[in-house]
């Protein structure tokens, strides 16, 4: 997964449904939006996109997303005839800077971020993947710190993802935790790919399939969550497997991982 910096300027472009498009995030957890991306070559669906809010202040990191189509030609937005290369991009947070802080410059001064041209004259430019990650910590502890209207770490029930497992109609809620690749990288870098539950591991199972495959499943309830202020990778979320995952959530009040343990034991 490579990351790509999306800009938008408001002196350029009147952005008129980015409010429709925050509500829509409210409501369903995502919002899409096409965008011009310069680095068409090698920008794929599934990369990381934040989006930057530039030409007058407010400026700073505004959105955040994955690309989900393939590059396309579309109508340049000035309504001239020229054709430029986009992406379709679900964004899962976006910042209102008339109502919510943005993530501004001077706290994109410090290590290696300090390095990145954060005014850039095109849209869509490859970021480097040491700039990245150090990007997505920041911006990881930004959304739980300051008072956004939407943060996708302090979700309602209505508000969370739903995966249906195949042959069962019970659901499985899934966090945007498992998705924010800081989260998840944390937390696997601390408890490893195995399953925190039955221990089954992907890639000594699959070969080089299943490297790097796992869940991340949030301990907390959905109350706890809202009433914190703070996110801990470490503290706060557990790889799970699919299965475990799944058994989890089997009832309204989701087992804890030493619950499921004991349901395992019980059977052998």
């Amino acid at each position: 997964m490579r990351t790509f910096l999306f800009a938008w300027n408001p002196k350029k472009w009147n952005w008129s449904t980015l409010e429709q498009s925050i509500q829509q995030i409210e409501q369903t957890g995502r919002a899409s939006e096409k965008w011009s991306v310069i680095s068409h070559k090698k920008i794929q669906p599934g990369d990381r996109a934040f989006l930057i809010r530039l030409g007058k202040e407010p400026k700073g990191i505004m959105g955040s997303g994955f690309v989900v189509s393939p590059v396309f030609l579309s109508p340049h937005w000035d309504g001239s005839d020229r054709l430029v290369n986009r992406v379709m991009i679900d964004f899962e947070v976006l910042l209102n800077s008339e109502k919510e802080p943005l993530l501004n410059f001077e706290k994109l001064k410090n290590g290696n971020l300090q390095k990145v041209n954060w005014t850039p004259q095109s849209s869509g430019i490859e970021v480097n993947k040491v700039v990245s990650e150090e990007l997505e910590a920041v911006w990881f502890e930004f959304l739980n710190t300051q008072k956004i209207r939407h943060n996708p770490f302090k979700e309602t029930e209505e508000q969370k993802q739903k995966v249906y497992t195949e042959g069962t109609p019970n659901q499985v809620l899934v966090t945007k935790y498992e998705r924010n690749p800081f989260a998840r990288k944390t937390c696997i870098e601390y408890y490893g790919l195995s399953c925190s539950v039955c221990k089954f591991n992907f890639e000594e199972r699959y070969g080089e399939l299943g490297k790097g495959f796992i869940h991340v499943h949030h301990l907390k309830q959905i109350a706890e969550i809202g009433k914190k202020c703070e996110v801990n990778p470490i503290k706060d979320l557990r790889p799970v497997c699919p299965n475990c995952h799944a058994m989890i959530h089997k009832r309204k009040t989701p087992y804890s991982i030493n619950e499921l343990k004991e349901k395992i034991e019980l059977t052998e």
